[in-house]
């Protein structure tokens, strides 16, 4: 992973209360990780990084338009984005960073925090885990494909067995009542 310079956020020059960051996220940000299943993005990232004394309020709130493959028909789908969440920063008395939950535990140390780790990973665990398009705007020439190569038989023969498990479930259900 590279360094993104951009991300990291001087605290120890602050004010206190709310200071407000945006920042343009685009394909080189996730390349920067070594991991980039998205063909383009295009996101906004604004942080309320909120200051007090003893610890840091992070507020991220993100929206935007991510471009990846479609799990159906593998042609590019858009997928909107808008999300947001919370995190805190505190000092504790370990030589190295600890993260617990949504708080983050920094050494008295520190002086500047690094963003891009936090927002990389919430971003991956909220990305929609089945990216398909909408209905009939799928490559109808790739479905034809599959279908043409798929090893389902057509006339499929109906397993009697399933019919007494069916007989033994709705038996048990007006037993129940």
């Amino acid at each position: 992973m590279k360094k993104l310079d951009e991300f990291c956020i001087p605290f120890s020059n602050l004010k206190f209360g709310s200071n407000l960051f945006n920042f343009e996220i685009n394909n080189s940000f996730f390349e920067a990780f070594d991991y980039s299943i998205y063909e383009g993005c295009e996101l906004i990232l604004q942080l309320d990084f909120r200051k007090e004394n003893n610890l840091m309020d992070l507020q991220f709130h993100y929206q935007g338009i991510t471009f990846t493959s479609c799990d159906r028909c593998l042609d590019t789908v858009s997928v909107d984005i808008k999300s947001n969440f919370k995190s805190i920063l505190k000092f504790g008395h370990d030589f190295e960073q600890i993260i617990n939950d949504d708080v983050v535990y920094l050494p008295y140390e520190s002086y500047e925090y690094n963003i891009a780790q936090q927002f990389y990973e919430h971003f991956l665990l909220n990305f929609p885990k089945k990216v398909i398009h909408d209905n009939d705007l799928c490559n109808s020439k790739q479905i034809a494909l599959m279908n043409k190569y798929s090893n389902r038989p057509e006339n499929v023969e109906f397993d009697h067995r399933w019919s007494k498990l069916k007989d033994f479930k709705t038996r048990n259900k007006n037993i129940k009542k």
